[in-house]
């Protein structure tokens, strides 16, 4: 029991690396579409969402869930969770931005915040689920 907490606590460092990263570039790419590309900030949003996305699926298949990439089911999977994260996120930003009048800048952060720890929740529920299976048989 003692290993599997270890391990538990490991592997959320290392989410917590790769999700950091990831969003730092979203939210990089965010302020430069809005701000220099003059592109709306739910768009802008969307858009270096998804690409921090693509980086993160690669990211954390490396450096955080215990799986090998089965192909295109677990890509598959990895998308259908990055589109209900990208949900949470613009139902986020707009609530807290036009709703709840705080500058889209600080939406993101809460978002990113919330939207994480539904990642980490759900990418390790759908795609270990190989390796628990493995591991029992």
């Amino acid at each position: 029991m003692r290993d599997k907490i270890k391990k538990l606590i490991l592997q959320f460092i290392h989410f917590s690396f790769v999700g950091v990263t990831c969003f730092a570039i979203d939210y990089c790419l965010m302020v430069l579409l809005k701000e220099v590309g003059g592109i709306g900030y739910l768009v802008s949003s969307g858009i270096s969402f998804t690409i921090a996305t693509v980086i993160n699926y690669f990211l954390s298949s490396k450096f955080v869930f215990d799986h090998q990439t089965k192909g295109r089911f677990d890509l598959i999977i990895f998308v259908l969770l990055g589109a209900g994260g990208l949900g949470i996120n613009q139902i986020l930003m707009w609530v807290l931005t036009e709703k709840a009048g705080i500058i889209y800048l600080v939406s993101k952060l809460i978002s990113g915040i919330l939207v994480s720890f539904y990642n980490f929740v759900t990418r390790k529920l759908f795609l270990e689920r190989g390796k628990r299976h493995e591991v029992a048989s």
